[in-house]
């Protein structure tokens, strides 16, 4: 064949082949995008990671949520024990006997067993300290929803913090 070994003729045929195959693949592309691609777009992903809780945790269940809320790991911990001493896990618990009342309602209340005293309006809060930090109307009964009173707690840790305190004052967990 005029000098062209059959080996090299065959060579180039394949490459054709694989090179059509490969057009009409890329043809169908945007089809695959959009199946594919798109419904695990990066901004959608969301990964699971694979937190532990260790074995002697007293309150796992939430362990997660004070994580997902942005706690520090050794805040996890101490919120861990904290809980377990205030409400034994119980996001529902009312300490009755705490002197503070607001709207009716008298006392500590849900998981951190958070005093009331921190909702009531006072002469510098006159929203109450927690609806002013946390910017959002609260009613005593909205401690007793666990992401409320995660994110109460953890304001009442930053302000002892902001004092000079170890965050866990309002406890006495330092």
């Amino acid at each position: 064949m005029n000098g062209v070994p059959v080996n090299k003729l065959l060579i180039v045929f394949v490459a054709t082949v694989i090179g059509c195959a490969s057009v009409a693949e890329a043809a169908n592309a945007p089809d695959q995008i959009g199946r594919v691609v798109m419904s695990q777009h990066p901004f959608d992903y969301v990964p699971e990671a694979k937190r532990s809780v260790p074995a002697w945790a007293k309150c796992p269940e939430f362990w997660n949520r004070l994580r997902d809320a942005g706690w520090l790991e050794k805040d996890v911990v101490k919120a861990d024990a904290i809980i377990w001493r205030e409400s034994r896990c119980i996001a529902s618990a009312h300490n009755k006997n705490d002197p503070n009342t607001v709207q009716g309602v008298k006392g500590s209340l849900g998981l951190f067993q958070i005093n009331l005293f921190w909702i009531q309006r006072t002469t510098y809060y006159p929203n109450g300290y927690l609806q002013t930090v946390l910017n959002r109307d609260l009613v005593p009964a909205d401690l007793f929803d666990v992401g409320t009173t995660i994110d109460a707690a953890q304001a009442l840790i930053r302000y002892d913090r902001a004092q000079g305190g170890c965050g866990w004052s309002a406890w006495l967990g330092c």
